[in-house]
């Protein structure tokens, strides 16, 4: 099992003790495309696509999808965080034991699905707000303006009533501005959305896609190379990899990332965080 930066209890404390300026954020690896990001004015936390558990392979010994490392965090520490945003309805993202368990304990936390999910999640949570969220629609939670964005994995998918299965997200606190692609691939509307977006800090997957990962259910990505491009093209001042370092059997190989960044934007800032890894990032 791969080693945690920071974990459970302690990661918890670093959370509450972190300290920030103006136009400065926090944010910490969940793993995969787990994000938890604090702003200070408000006091404000939120987390994206929290898979907290290794709920896919306890109920399905055969999956080989296995964590190659334990949960940073348990759900419970989690108590009364402000929101938990979730990009889609796959097992590594939305998260019904994490969500169950976190459920039991919180008082104030607002539960943020794709419209599309609303059945998921029906009558699995009790506690939480539920807010189903739709494709340009903005919300706030506390010091956080969320607005979500069309994601395609490995298209764009829409409902009966039009609304979106797979979202991104665009958040704006503390004078920075984030963008969580959830999974997906590169599209000519996608990269219009971002770059009218202007982030400063890009969350993209890295993992790619390819035949014989698609012949067996497993939907593809962005690559190393698409996520590279796409930081350039859309204007990210800083491109976080994610969905890349948890399942052995869907990933790619991270370093990849790095040498076509430096060979092709070598000014293009990046960084590679590890599971329970704080950075603070500062405008």
């Amino acid at each position: 099992m791969q080693k945690l930066y920071k974990s459970g209890k302690a990661l918890l404390k670093e959370v509450f003790e972190t300290k920030l300026m103006d136009h400065t954020i926090a944010f910490w690896s969940l793993g995969q495309a787990g994000v938890l990001i604090k702003e200070d004015k408000q006091d404000g936390w939120i987390c994206i696509d929290p898979y907290l558990t290794a709920i896919i392979e306890e109920a399905d010994q055969q999956s080989e999808f296995k964590r190659a490392f334990p949960p940073v965090i348990e759900p419970a520490l989690l108590k009364n965080i402000d929101g938990v945003l979730v990009t889609h309805d796959h097992g590594d993202h939305l998260d019904l034991a994490t969500l169950k368990e976190l459920d039991q304990v919180t008082e104030q936390t607002c539960l943020i699905v794709p419209a599309p999910c609303e059945a998921s999640v029906y009558k699995e949570v009790e506690q939480m707000k539920l807010h189903l969220a739709k494709a340009d629609e903005p919300f706030t939670i506390k010091g956080f303006s969320i607005t979500p964005v069309p994601a395609a994995h490995t298209e764009y998918d829409v409902d009966e009533n039009n609304d979106h299965a797979f979202l991104g997200y665009f958040i704006e606190v503390n004078g920075v501005k984030l963008y969580h692609s959830g999974d997906t691939v590169v599209t000519p509307l996608l990269v219009e959305k971002v770059k009218a977006f202007n982030p400063d800090v890009a969350f993209l997957p890295i993992n790619g896609g390819d035949y014989f990962r698609t012949s067996r259910g497993i939907i593809g990505n962005m690559s190393f190379r698409e996520a590279a491009d796409f930081s350039a093209a859309v204007g990210a001042d800083l491109v976080i990899p994610i969905h890349f370092d948890m399942f052995p059997n869907n990933r790619d190989n991270p370093a990849y990332f790095v040498d076509y960044l430096f060979h092709h934007y070598p000014a293009q800032k990046f960084h590679m965080m590890v599971p329970g890894e704080r950075f603070i990032y500062h405008k």
